[in-house]
């Protein structure tokens, strides 16, 4: 109860103030271009008592909450009550811009600064202009000073990239080669019916290095790494059939295929198929 009293003294206290430092604004008709200045400072005024009180008795912020209660009561008296017939023009947005800035200037100033640049910045490749020759000069000198080798002008890798297609994974194709095999894969762990002797447990693995050519975009990246996988797991279903066929099976049952990653930081593929060979009689 006492942090309550306390908290709602100070952002009573602020909230007279900021009042007051608007009712003064009003009276002496301290203004420009008919926007009177209190709008600005009477919410900063009730945020900046609310604060140092705040501090200096609760040993904490409350986050001026008396800042927000000046803007509801300013925007109301100024917009609504005195001026009911003020149009929606470049004035009042502009207005109504400062003022959101002097009572909430974190969350504004994140929206302006933060996501505001950050838009105009994507659309208009700012950016994407720095960090690349950014990029391009470090490169140059480590290939230089580092690699010892001469410096592959940009245009060049331009060249190489356009020349560069990711290929794309024939489904279909990779079904007939599958089916081809003479060999039964099934993820069922018993047959029940059918007429079967088990062999053992099989495990084959396949392992791909990620893709790391620089002058791809991530997006082809990635989808060079899908492509990589999914032949992978054909690779590796193949191996399957081949040690459960030399075994003198047929089929496997209990079929499970694993990815994951291995190697320093990550830096390969590893596919795993494991499952139950057995071999089926007719």
């Amino acid at each position: 109860m006492k942090y309550i009293r306390e908290a709602f003294i100070c952002i009573l206290t602020g909230t007279l103030v900021g009042l007051v430092v608007y009712g003064f604004f009003l009276h002496f008709n301290i203004a420009i271009y008919g926007w009177n200045l209190g709008l600005i400072f009477a919410p900063l005024s009730a945020g900046y008592v609310e604060t140092i009180l705040a501090n200096r008795f609760i040993g904490e912020n409350l986050g001026a909450i008396s800042a927000f209660f000046l803007f509801i009561y300013t925007t109301f008296y100024s917009f609504i009550l005195k001026n009911p017939t003020l149009g929606f023009n470049i004035i009042t947005i502009g207005s109504i811009a400062v003022i959101l800035q002097a009572a909430f200037p974190t969350a504004v100033n994140y929206i302006l600064f933060s996501i505001g640049f950050g838009i105009i910045s994507y659309f208009s490749g700012i950016f994407k202009k720095i960090t690349h020759y950014v990029y391009n000069l470090i490169l140059g000198y480590y290939e230089k000073y580092v690699l010892k080798e001469p410096h592959i002008l940009d245009l060049e890798r331009i060249e190489e990239k356009k020349s560069y297609e990711v290929p794309t994974f024939n489904e279909k194709e990779s079904n007939e080669r599958i089916n081809s095999l003479d060999f039964y894969f099934m993820t069922s762990t018993d047959l029940i019916t059918r007429k079967h002797e088990n062999i053992g447990i099989f495990n084959t693995h396949v392992i791909i290095e990620k893709y790391k050519r620089l002058n791809l975009t991530p997006q082809e990246i990635e989808d060079k790494a899908l492509y990589e996988l999914k032949k992978g797991k054909d690779e590796c279903l193949i191996k399957l059939s081949e040690e459960i066929k030399s075994a003198g099976g047929n089929g496997v049952i209990d079929l499970e295929i694993q990815y994951g990653l291995i190697g320093l930081g990550g830096d390969s593929f590893q596919i795993n198929a494991i499952g139950i060979g057995v071999k089926l009689f007719s």
